[in-house]
């Protein structure tokens, strides 16, 4: 696969919604600047021209735009050939559950949060915390509302503590939160926190670092090249900090429908969690725990766009987290400089309890399975998938490069060329050359395949020295 040209919309929806790998993120809806796509039944749909192909879009054709598609979390680049892009040279470590700065174990000290929480409650806490701080002005969350069916949550934007609250737990059921980002933007939010699962958090690392000069075009003239810049970048830029979840897989609505309310005659309005803990645990109102078993419920309800996702931890989030192996507690890894500066504040406040990961070995174990197995589930896509072996890291200098050789010999002169292009990247540097491995080499932290007949040997958790403890140093 040639690296440098970008994606386009006939790709996108050839080798991605044809193909069957479509995430359901809405991020190509969300960065549409023309309206050509909509989000119908969990899937981008051209419905600019009705009467015209599915992979058709008059604007990528003619004057040009694939923003859609330059958002794509199924299309190369992928989470592994971002990273140097992403981290650059505060990259801090690296491990098969890719790259951190910390990794350790927590749970809120607010009761009234533990009791409603996920796990160790660490989520709904820090963002209840920021939005106390004035960190962030609104949260993009997963909530049931008052207009949602029971146990089918919705994109929502929270604004207080209270609506923060309201969100606390998981459902394993998709919601498209990249959506909501519009919503923020509609009540001019500025300061977001952002929770999602893998594929709703590459969307917006590549909307923050795909280069714009594709956007420059012959036919194009600076106003178009910065509506389309403006939604290229526009949802990321409000988002303050993401938090990521640990994602397996999420389940299809007939888990719900038909596994727990039709067989097991549990009404789903009385079901008041969900937890995923070697099985499907079923938390009722009335105190009673139902359980399906997790081999059951992947096989039988797993979503099977679900299997084309590499990526179990959130690698691109500024702090990711998750309840594998863990009592009560979460897993927090701490990825980016912007993640553990709002975690120092976070722990200085007293809300938060801390362990060390290597107090941890049952969950970092798991961790350490879990990772290297979804790496390894992933089918190889189409030519523009990324999912081929050995592919190149993200370099946006080449990417302008080959943005500037398309542009050779089409009659557009270095004035209209310049202003296209001062449109494009409005206030930001240019790019310059990104430095890194080769996407597929052998990854840091993986023990590689044992001999025959022997067991994976897995090394022992990280010591504080090497980022396997809070940026405090782990101290409860």
């Amino acid at each position: 696969m040639d690296a440098s040209p970008h994606n386009s919309f006939k790709i996108m929806m050839n080798e991605v919604v044809d193909y069957g790998s479509c995430c359901e993120c809405g991020a190509c809806v969300l960065a549409c600047p023309h309206n050509v796509i909509e989000y119908i039944d969990g899937k981008p749909r051209q419905t600019a021209k009705p009467d015209a192909a599915f992979d058709y879009c008059g604007v990528s054709e003619g004057a040009g735009c694939d923003v859609c598609a330059s958002a794509c979390p199924r299309l190369w680049p992928r989470e592994t050939h971002l990273r140097d892009v992403t981290f650059g040279a505060e990259r801090g470590f690296e491990d098969i559950f890719g790259v951190f700065r910390h990794i350790f174990v927590a749970r809120t000290r607010r009761e009234d949060i533990a009791a409603a929480g996920q796990d160790g409650g660490i989520v709904t806490a820090l963002l209840a915390w920021a939005r106390e701080q004035g960190h962030i002005d609104g949260a993009v969350v997963s909530a049931v509302g008052a207009d949602d069916p029971p146990c089918f949550p919705s994109p929502k934007v929270a604004t207080t503590v209270d609506e923060i609250k309201a969100s606390a737990g998981s459902w394993y059921t998709y919601c498209a939160n990249d959506l909501a980002l519009a919503d923020a933007a509609e009540q001019g939010l500025e300061k977001v926190g952002f929770v999602g699962v893998p594929c709703q958090i590459t969307p917006l690392r590549k909307m923050q670092y795909m280069d714009p000069a594709f956007l420059v075009t012959a036919k194009k003239k600076p106003k178009i090249v910065a509506r389309q810049r403006g939604y290229l970048r526009g949802p990321a830029e409000r988002v303050s900090f993401s938090i990521g979840l640990f994602c397996t897989e999420v389940f299809r609505p007939e888990l719900m429908t038909e596994r727990i309310e039709r067989d097991m005659g549990i009404p789903l309005g009385e079901v008041r969690q969900f937890n995923v803990k070697g099985e499907v645990l079923v938390y009722q109102r009335n105190g009673e725990v139902a359980r399906i078993p997790l081999a059951e419920a992947m096989a039988e309800y797993q979503r099977p766009e679900c299997r084309h996702c590499g990526d179990f931890s959130a690698e691109l989030a500024d702090i990711a987290c998750g309840g594998v192996g863990t009592d009560r507690a979460t897993i927090v890894v701490i990825r980016t400089r912007r993640g553990e500066d709002i975690w120092r504040e976070f722990e200085a406040s007293g809300e938060v309890e801390v362990e060390p990961i290597a107090a941890n070995k049952r969950a970092w174990n798991i961790l350490l399975r879990l990772a290297r197995r979804q790496r390894e589930r992933v089918p190889q896509g189409p030519p523009r998938s990324g999912t081929a072996p050995g592919l190149a890291q993200y370099d946006p200098r080449l990417a302008a490069e080959a943005a500037s050789a398309a542009l050779a010999g089409t009659g557009k002169s270095d004035d209209e060329t310049a202003a296209c292009l001062e449109a494009a990247y409005a206030a930001e540097a240019r790019p310059s050359e990104v430095v890194g491995f080769i996407a597929g080499q052998p990854i840091p932290g993986d023990p590689g395949e044992p001999a025959a007949g022997e067991k994976r040997r897995l090394p022992p958790p990280l010591g504080p020295d090497e980022g396997g403890a809070s940026p405090a140093g782990g101290r409860a």
